[in-house]
């Protein structure tokens, strides 16, 4: 098993809303592992989707070099009037998350009825 995976599918598009991709993350987030995955995020939000979800639930583990980069696409989302957001992190991820107060800055979901709630929120009227 690889050491960090990642697959990329389209999530259907909301009335008023951007289309949104969700990329599902699994095995382990770090310096080593974080640079294709934020390659890959990039060339996706270049092409025009700026409604990214982020499934964590496969994630063992996240370093600051991943926490950094979920802080740059947000930054740059939030530039481009678009939305990230982290969908079920584990009890592991998430402590790590909140021990360092990222979970005040970072939009989380338990479920992806959540996270389209959250994306439908900000849409424009």
């Amino acid at each position: 098993m690889k050491a960090f995976s990642f697959t990329c599918r389209e999530t259907p598009a909301l009335s008023d809303a951007a289309d949104c991709a969700t990329f599902d993350l699994r095995g382990y987030i770090d310096a080593h592992t974080v640079i294709e995955f934020e390659k890959t995020v990039n060339s996706v939000i270049e092409a025009g989707t700026h409604c990214i979800i982020l499934d964590i639930s496969g994630l063992s583990y996240i370093s600051s070099a991943g926490i950094g980069a979920m802080m740059g696409l947000t930054r740059k989302l939030n530039q481009l009037s678009g939305e990230l957001i982290l969908l079920n992190p584990t009890p592991k991820v998430y402590a790590i998350l909140d021990g360092l107060g990222f979970t005040k800055i970072f939009k989380i979901a338990n479920s992806e009825n959540e996270a389209m709630e959250k994306i439908r929120s900000r849409a424009p009227a």
